[in-house]
């Protein structure tokens, strides 16, 4: 059976998408790090509170290497009394590692030079697969988890 010409061409367009998603997999190490700790470093050094609400926050990884872990990065404050959220942000960091401990971040500039600091901030296999400002759905639905859990937490001392 012969195929037709854009049968061919829709394969090979086909192929070479899967074989451009696995090397991009393949440069997209993770290094070892400390999943505690750099949740315990993002909090402590990037969320910030308005009011006298607490953070919820979560972060994926997109990629690293041995002393640096690119990653998004997104908070919210959360009001459980009022069931209502406050200040927050969404951000890509480079997060610097140490023996799988962070010492230290890096976060692209705003505005005009927003591009060009991605660029310097992460290989281009990272900005690949990065939101391009969007909150990417699993951080936001971890969010929404924590937050459930601390007004579950808040009814059942009420009780």
């Amino acid at each position: 059976m012969r195929l037709k010409k854009s049968a061919k061409t829709g394969l090979t367009v086909i192929t070479l998408t899967t074989a451009m998603i696995i090397a991009v997999n393949v440069f997209a190490s993770i290094p070892e790090y400390h999943a505690d700790s750099a949740s315990a470093y993002l909090k402590k050094e990037l969320a910030y509170v308005s009011g006298q609400g607490q953070v919820t926050d979560s972060f994926k990884v997109y990629g690293g290497n041995n002393g640096e872990l690119y990653i998004w990065y997104a908070f919210e404050e959360f009001h459980a009394e009022e069931n209502e959220t406050g200040s927050g942000a969404s951000l890509a960091v480079k997060l610097l590692m140490e023996n799988g401990r962070v010492i230290g971040h890096e976060v692209p500039e705003e505005g005009e030079l927003y591009e060009d600091s991605m660029k310097k901030l992460f290989p281009w296999y990272v900005r690949w697969r990065m939101p391009s400002g969007d909150v990417p759905l699993a951080i936001e639905q971890e969010i929404d988890i924590k937050q459930a859990r601390m007004l579950a937490a808040l009814e059942e001392s009420e009780e």
